[in-house]
Order: structure tokens, then C-alpha cells, then sequence
């Protein structure tokens, strides 16, 4: 798929649509800073903990394609500026809770926010970007998740330090709700679809996204990925705290620059996919330099110093997989037309692993009774991106 012929790249729709995915991604990002916080106050066990942070992803998981194809249908800015508002309706009601259930309500609305930004953004920048600028802008779009993850792990102590969580969750909402009026005032300077044909009915525009094979492989990849890697991250900061008698912040600290390993990768993937780079070769590497990894990580014979190294290294490394799966989505579509519920099936998958990661990982810890047991699930997960990896190989030569 291809825009007008000389047509350029309008990079200021691309960074509009880019820090909306840092927005979403900082809600994200909150949670486990805030982790210790949010547990004592409103009394949360581990697994409980776990649920808090799988129930963002919950809505992604049970209507990723679906919204998609919405997107496809009544307009990605129109669905993007409704998970905007989502963002900011979910971050007020979360810091209303003084139970778990408000909680969980909360961020089930954020996670609808969630994916409805991240199946439109995607589509609004391949209408802005045309040519070999398209892959290097969704390289670009990839980093959103580490990038802003990493981002609010950095602010989030300050602010639990002075305004506490609950003031880190209205924070951010009011910062969602800003950035819904900067592009609605924004709206009449952001390109139009391409032409092409109209809008197909839903339900007919989502069975032909479904009967697509390639789809299905991405977001397969996407989620086994997803599980491993968000699960790291999200109980990275409790495993300071707790087995290493850290504090929050500088638990957050070393987090985040794990976290913040992620983005370089994403943006040279981009680079080397405008290049010719093939992208399953990426994966295929990338997650057998995880799978190596994750043996280290959780290896109680390394030393805390050569461990933390490994973290910083599966995390780089990671990064080379979502830019490389975001990036086939205008390959992979069958036209133009169901680009966003593609796009959507994609994060249905990775919302699946992100869904499973943390309380699969808390649940494997509290019955074994140790961190280190929680490495085969992470090095199987990588293992199975690898064999993915070489059947989307496979279905990208018969393209």
C-alpha cells in the first residue's frame, strides 16, 4: 500500500499519533512503581497485584480486532480521541478506588482506551507517511510502549513521593484529556484516507481481516513476545524492593533504564527494515538472544551486577520484535481497507501475553516460592517466538 506518487511524509501527523501511544504507554508504566503503594493501601496480595496490572489489558484482548475494524470503519481519529477521553475517565475513577474492584474498573476503561488508540495511531501515520519513510515512522511508532513506560518510571517517584499514587492517576488523566483537545484543535490538518474504496460493513470488513493467515501469526508472535518481556518489567521494581531491600525509587530507576533498552532496537529495525532487512530474521535472533538471557536473569549462581546486565540485554534485544511486527501490518493486510483491524489482531495477541504475564509469573512465584522458577515459562515464550518467527518467514516469501 502506497500513498499518491511525490506524495511527502507529514511528520508532524506522525508525532501527533506517536505521543498518544507515549501517553497510553505511561499508563501503563505507572502501575509498577506504584505497585508497592497501590498494594498496602488498598490491601492487595500478589496475585491481586498481578490482576491490576493484567486488567488494562484485558479489553485489548477481548475486542482488539474488533475495534480495529471500527477504526477502519467510522475513522481512526475519531476512535483515537475516544480512547483519550477512555484514559481519562478510567484514571479518575482508579483514583477514586479504596478497594481492588474500583481499581480493576478503572483500568479495564484505560485498557479500552488502550486499544483504541493503538489500532487508529498506526493507521493515521501510514496516511501520513509514503514511501520508505512509512516503515522508518512505524519503527518510529514502536518505541511508544518502552519509550513511555520507561519515561514515567523516571517521573513516577517524584510525583508518588509528593502527590502520591492516586495523584500520578489524575495527573495522567488530565494530561490524556489535554492531549484529546490538542488533536481535536489539530483535526482539520491531518491527512485523509488515500481514496480508495468506501468503508466495507463491519462485520464483512472484520471476516475478511480474520481469513487472513499472516495476521494470525503476527499476533501470535506479538503476544508470546509480550508475556515475557512486560512480565519482566512489571515485577521488576517489586523484586528490588522486596529481595534486595531497595527503595521505590531507585527501584524505579533501574527499571526504567531496562525498559528504556527497548527503544533503540525499535528504532533500528525501522532503519534496517527500510533497508531491506527481513524481518523474521530479526525475530528469529532477537528472541533466541532472549531465551539465553532469561537463564541468566533468573540464575541465582550470577551476581546481582551480571544479572542487571542481562536484563539491560534482553530488553535491547526484545526491541527488534515489535518494530518488525508493526511494520509487516500494511504487508500483511489484505487491502488498505482493513489495515487498522490488522493492526488490531496484533494487539489482541500482544494484550494476550501481557493479560497472562504478571499473574503467571506471580502465581508460579508464590507456589514454588522463588523468582528463579518463573524462567522456563519465559524461556518457552521465547523459544516459541523463534518457531513464529520462521513460519512468518515462510508466509512473507509467498506474498
Amino acid at each position: 500500500m502506497t500513498g499518491p506518487q511525490g506524495a511527502r511524509t507529514d511528520w508532524p501527523t506522525v508525532w501527533l499519533a506517536v505521543i498518544a501511544g507515549l501517553i497510553v504507554s505511561a499508563h501503563v508504566g505507572k502501575l509498577p512503581p506504584a505497585m508497592p503503594l497501590v498494594r498496602a493501601d488498598l490491601n492487595l496480595g500478589l496475585v491481586m497485584g498481578g490482576w491490576a496490572t493484567s486488567m488494562f489489558n484485558l479489553t485489548s484482548l477481548l475486542i482488539g480486532a474488533v475495534a480495529g475494524s471500527l477504526s477502519d470503519r467510522i475513522g481512526h481519529l475519531r476512535v483515537l480521541l475516544t480512547g483519550l477521553a477512555a484514559l481519562a475517565l478510567g484514571g479518575v475513577l482508579g483514583a477514586l478506588a479504596d478497594t481492588a474492584p474500583p481499581l480493576l474498573v478503572g483500568r479495564f476503561i484505560e485498557g479500552f482506551g488502550f486499544v483504541t488508540i493503538i489500532v487508529s495511531a498506526p493507521s493515521i501515520i501510514v496516511d501520513a507517511a509514503h514511501g520508505p519513510d512509512r516503515r522508518l515512522a512505524l519503527g518510529l511508532w514502536s518505541t511508544y510502549m518502552p519509550a513511555g513506560v520507561a519515561l514515567m518510571m523516571v517521573i513516577a517517584p517524584v510525583l508518588l513521593h509528593t502527590v502520591g499514587w492516586r495523584g500520578l492517576w489524575l495527573a495522567l488523566a488530565a494530561l490524556s484529556a489535554a492531549w484529546c483537545g490538542v488533536l481535536w484543535l489539530a483535526r482539520r490538518r491531518m491527512p485523509r484516507d488515500h481514496g480508495g474504496p468506501p468503508p466495507l460493513p463491519l462485520a464483512r470488513n472484520l471476516r475478511i481481516g480474520l481469513a487472513a493467515p499472516g495476521p494470525w501469526l503476527l499476533g501470535l508472535c506479538f503476544g508470546v513476545y509480550a508475556l515475557q518481556w512486560l512480565a519482566l518489567m512489571v515485577w521488576m521494581p517489586s523484586f528490588l524492593v522486596e529481595q534486595r531491600g531497595m527503595g521505590t525509587g531507585d527501584a524505579a530507576l533501574l527499571t526504567a533504564l531496562v525498559v528504556a533498552m527497548n527503544v533503540p532496537a525499535n528504532l533500528a529495525a525501522g532503519w534496517m527494515l527500510k533497508r531491506g532487512a527481513r524481518r523474521w530474521l530479526l525475530i528469529l535472533v532477537s528472541s533466541l538472544v532472549m531465551a539465553a538471557s532469561a537463564v541468566g536473569i533468573l540464575s541465582d549462581v550470577l551476581g546481582d551486577g551480571v544479572r542487571y546486565g542481562l536484563c539491560m540485554l534482553f530488553s535491547a534485544v526484545g526491541g527488534f520484535i515489535p518494530a518488525s511486527l508493526l511494520a509487516a501490518a500494511p504487508d500483511f493486510s489484505p487491502s488498505r481497507g482493513q489495515l487498522a483491524t490488522v493492526n488490531g489482531m496484533l494487539i489482541q495477541g500482544s494484550n494476550l501475553g501481557q493479560f497472562a504475564g504478571p499473574p503467571a509469573v506471580a502465581a508460579i512465584v508464590s507456589v514454588y516460592g522463588g523468582w528463579e522458577s518463573a524462567v522456563w515459562l519465559i524461556v518457552a515464550m521465547a523459544l516459541a517466538c523463534a518457531g513464529l518467527a520462521l513460519l512468518i518467514g515462510r508466509a512473507e516469501s509467498r506474498l
